[in-house]
């Protein structure tokens, strides 16, 4: 089931009003609260299990309990949670949160299916380095968590991009390129603005290729350029 674009949520978030026949989702507004609730609760204990059942089909077809454990397992401790708005569109609801870490405050949305189902995720990111998230989408893929290293694209990106083309994406590139062998570092190429360029250097046993990896001014990637016509 697609996602609404992100620029009908800003919209909607910004307070701008439309028909009603603009928010026929099937899941009410305290369902999609529940939604979410329950999933900062699996967060907030690591409860892999939780997280995993409540991922849309598509998004389990592409990882497994144990990765979601993994990745847990490498979170900041949660001490507490928040849902600040539920916004209904067609088919989806996106929910805004925060959570209450050891460091501070995040902010994160949520977009649900119909069935109360996780169908993407955005991170508020401003504060981190542009040169870590591009180097963390790397590694993600090379480790086959493809749906980490979704969460870090931008939600109109999720939008058009699925967890199954993202990693048909990489196994392309590994036929070009040979299996990955390491990260050797990165270049920030342009920084600031809309559109900031990071070109992540990655070792192959055939050859190393900088990775393009473009982000927005929050930190959310927004662009990927990865070679992945096989050699002749």
């Amino acid at each position: 089931m697609a996602l609404r674009s992100a620029l009908l949520a800003a919209a909607l978030f910004a307070g701008l009003s439309g028909p009603a026949a603009w928010a026929t989702t099937t899941l009410t507004p305290a369902a999609a609260q529940r939604a979410a609730e329950t999933l900062l609760k699996a967060l907030s204990q690591r409860n892999s299990q939780v997280i995993y059942e409540q991922l849309a089909p598509e998004l389990r077809q592409a990882t497994t309990a144990d990765k979601v454990n993994l990745r847990l397992q490498n979170q900041e401790k949660i001490l507490g949670s928040k849902v600040l708005e539920v916004v209904s569109g067609i088919d989806d609801s996106t929910v805004d949160a925060e959570l209450t870490t050891p460091s501070g405050v995040r902010k994160i949305t949520l977009v649900f299916d119909e069935q109360g189902r996780l169908l993407a995720w955005e991170w508020e990111r401003a504060n981190t380095p542009i040169r870590r998230i591009a180097t963390s989408f790397v590694r993600s893929l090379s480790r086959g968590e493809v749906v980490s290293a979704r969460s870090l694209l931008s939600l109109e990106l999720q939008e058009q991009i699925s967890a199954q083309e993202l990693a048909n994406r990489w196994q392309n590139l590994e036929k070009r390129t040979g299996s990955f062998v390491r990260i050797r570092g990165s270049l920030l190429a342009s920084e600031g603005g809309d559109q900031q360029l990071v070109l992540v250097t990655t070792q192959f046993n055939r050859l190393t290729d900088n990775l393009f990896v473009i982000l927005d001014s929050a930190g959310h990637i927004i662009g990927i350029d990865f070679p992945t016509t096989p050699p002749r």
